[in-house]
């Protein structure tokens, strides 16, 4: 383990929880709709995805992994060693990371004038880590370094002077601690990392969908509420020395999980002590930065381009190739933390206006993808202008896709470092995961 180190820029670890025999995983977020289940388990539902971005000293984790289980067992505990800025992610984050890495094609479909059939189109304030350290605690011995609220979640970032007193803590003021963790959290404690503590705040019967303009909803939950399928996603931005993705916990969401890591970082990368074989894809700053930024590429079948004629065929073309519906979020993932390690800022200014807006819908009890789109457009201006600051400097990094089972052993060992590797470009080929969206199909006549 690396210990905490008296300079800004520090190095980060994530906490992956027990379940089902536990009542707690730092994996995730309660979604905001919630059915009524007599199972009590909380259980891990498909892969977990990391996106990691490091470069000269600051790291982003962003996290959303799918879950099954009840709600009142559910939290997230993760130590880091600086407090973070915390943020929310959109929900189609890594299917737009995805679609950066490999862009849908528009596959345009020529067919003769006779064959014409039904056609369809597919288609604020910087947050600085203090240099100076604060005096050890004792044993019993709380410190709340922050308390905040982040969409329907409410965050306490804490130091503690002992396992025991962390779990007592979080007891009392209706977190979840999970059962099994004391020896691995004592170990953080002893080199003075401190811990995010997360916990739901949703209000919400069952069956309820929030919209625009709703001011009533039920602050009850009923006996056995549940969530499942994948959960909301948070970030964390923070100062590091070196890139590391603490894993050694994950090892109690079930024998083996998959984990998908996409790592934008100065280099080429692979993880310590995992397969090389599990890089499955390598894309240069360069690609990544036209990906985002141009129009989609096309490829015409049973015809060339000069073969289209008609002008809404050209225009039903020239809109299909909009990147953006596809790997805008992603562009501004990366961009954001190109911004925020060009500013030596935790959090951005528009950042806190996005979480601003997310307190005050929750203070009417509104949340869902009605409300959603209302935030982005509201702080879409704001984004824009981050993004356009920064982008460019997109062209200087890679990303790294390392996807598999990672060895149970080596989890519970160690956290995750990486070192620099290229992958053989033979094996470096479009990816065709199945979150990646599909190839767009057009059918035009000659």
């Amino acid at each position: 383990m690396t210990k905490r180190s008296p300079y800004p820029f520090l190095l980060p670890v994530l906490f992956l929880a027990p379940l089902k025999t536990v009542s707690a995983d730092p994996c995730g977020m309660v979604p905001p709709i919630t059915v009524a289940s007599a199972d009590n388990a909380v259980v891990r539902a498909g892969a977990q995805r990391t996106y990691m971005f490091f470069k000269d000293g600051m790291e982003t984790i962003a996290l959303r992994p799918g879950f099954e289980g009840n709600i009142d067992n559910f939290g997230m505990l993760i130590p880091f060693p600086n407090p973070p800025a915390i943020r929310k992610i959109e929900d189609d984050t890594f299917a737009h990371v995805e679609a950066a890495i490999d862009p849908p094609k528009v596959k345009v479909y020529m067919e003769e004038p006779y064959l014409r059939k039904e056609m369809a189109v597919k288609g604020a304030g910087t947050v600085k880590a203090s240099s100076e350290p604060e005096p050890n605690l004792s044993y019993n011995e709380i410190r709340v370094l922050k308390e905040e609220a982040v969409g329907m979640y409410q965050v306490a970032v804490l130091e503690a002077g002992s396992a025991d007193a962390l779990k007592k803590w979080m007891d009392k003021n209706g977190y979840k601690y999970p059962t099994g963790m004391d020896k691995i959290t004592n170990e953080y404690v002893a080199i003075r990392w401190c811990f995010v503590a997360v916990k739901a705040t949703v209000g919400q019967a069952p069956g309820v969908k929030p919209k625009p303009g709703m001011r009533e909803v039920n602050p009850k939950l009923p006996d056995g509420a549940s969530f499942d399928g994948y959960v909301q996603g948070m970030a964390f931005r923070f100062p590091t020395e070196e890139p590391v993705i603490p894993m050694r916990l994950s090892v109690f969401n079930g024998k083996d999980p998959r984990n998908v890591v996409y790592a934008l970082t100065d280099k080429p990368i692979k993880i310590n002590n995992i397969s090389e074989e599990l890089v499955l894809r390598q894309v240069s700053g360069e690609d990544l930065h036209h990906n985002v930024t141009k129009p989609l590429a096309v490829e015409y079948l049973n015809g060339t381009k000069g073969e289209v004629k008609n002008k809404r065929d050209k225009k039903r073309i020239e809109e299909a190739r909009d990147q953006s519906k596809y790997n805008s979020i992603a562009r501004d993932l990366f961009a954001a933390d190109l911004l925020a390690l060009r500013k030596q800022a935790l959090s951005l200014a528009h950042e806190e206006t996005e979480k601003d807006l997310l307190r005050v819908s929750e203070a009417f009890g509104l949340r869902g993808p009605e409300v959603d789109k209302l935030h982005a457009q509201e702080s879409a201006t704001a984004r824009e202008v981050a993004v356009q600051g920064a982008l460019d400097d997109l062209k200087e990094m890679h990303i790294s896709v390392i996807d598999g089972v990672f060895e149970g052993e080596v989890l519970a060992r160690e956290n995750l470092s990486f070192s620099s590797y290229t992958m053989p470009k033979q094996d470096n080929t479009r990816r065709n995961d199945q979150i990646r969206p599909q190839d767009i199909r057009l059918t035009v006549f000659k």
